[in-house]
């Protein structure tokens, strides 16, 4: 864009030629160096100049790195110890939630079991108490305390195969490795027979065995059945076999509740 006279008036200064005078004192008047040689002050050098400022830009490299270093360590410090805590606290919580499970399963079973041989032992204790009591008082009030004894040991055990059902599977496992035999029929009450067909199906199909539902049979009890022989591991015969030795009297054993007889279907 062009610029008119007036304009240009305030850009420009005229050119005024230099003083002679002013030139002849600046020739008169001695120099920095040179005064400062007339005082007896020594000036750096160039080069010592440019090793003080070496110096300087070294140290102040140092100091700024060791300040960056010791922030970056600090922060780097800080953001892994809150990385580690937080993996650390997943690791421990998905860890400590699998062993808390497989534990509190297996401290469940052992409690199960404990109570289950407890109550045995109960009724074993009870039985085992009858006896010496019998021998001692067999002439007096034996019959009376047997028999109540006895009735009791009865409803400890119905009570115990009504609440653990599942007991039938210990039973028929251990007569399948007593006997060994091939090709077994194991007569179960109807209620019984998943139990026993689930938890040992594996068993069941190696030994080409079967399960034959029966409603003659109470819960807790089974007939195991060969070519050979029979055996009656009913709730009956066991608890005659236990008692008829202390009090032949008491030795039937009596349902609590009648089961129909619906008939019985095999089972492969």
């Amino acid at each position: 864009m062009p610029i008119d006279r007036h304009q240009a008036t305030g850009l420009y200064r005229p050119w005024q030629p230099p003083s002679f005078d002013e030139a002849e004192n600046r020739r008169d008047r001695p120099s920095v160096g040179a005064e400062a040689t007339r005082q007896g002050v020594q000036l750096p050098t160039v080069e010592e100049l440019e090793t003080l400022y070496e110096q300087s830009r070294r140290e102040g490299f140092a100091a700024g790195h060791e300040e960056g270093f010791a922030a970056g360590r600090a922060e780097g410090l800080a953001q892994g110890q809150e990385e580690g805590r937080r993996q650390g606290h997943q690791e421990g919580y998905a860890k400590g939630e699998a062993e808390g499970r497989t534990q509190g399963e297996a401290r469940a079973r052992a409690q199960y079991e404990a109570q289950w041989q407890q109550r045995l032992a109960l009724a074993a204790s009870l039985i085992e108490g009858l006896e010496h009591l019998a021998e001692r008082t067999r002439e007096t009030l034996a019959e009376e305390i047997a028999a109540l004894a006895v009735e009791i040991a009865r409803r400890v055990l119905q009570d115990e195969l009504r609440t653990s059902p599942e007991r039938i599977v210990s039973l028929v496992r251990r007569l399948l490795e007593e006997d060994g035999a091939p090709h077994l029929t194991i007569r179960l009450h109807p209620e019984d027979l998943p139990l026993v067909r689930e938890a040992l199906e594996a068993e069941l199909a190696k030994g080409g065995h079967r399960l034959v539902a029966d409603a003659a049979i109470g819960r807790g009890g089974c007939l195991v059945e060969s070519d050979s022989h029979v055996v009656d591991a009913t709730v009956p015969t066991r608890w005659r076999r236990l008692v008829a030795r202390l009090w032949p009297e008491s030795a039937n054993w009596e349902e609590e509740t009648d089961v129909p007889d619906d008939g019985g279907e095999g089972t492969p």
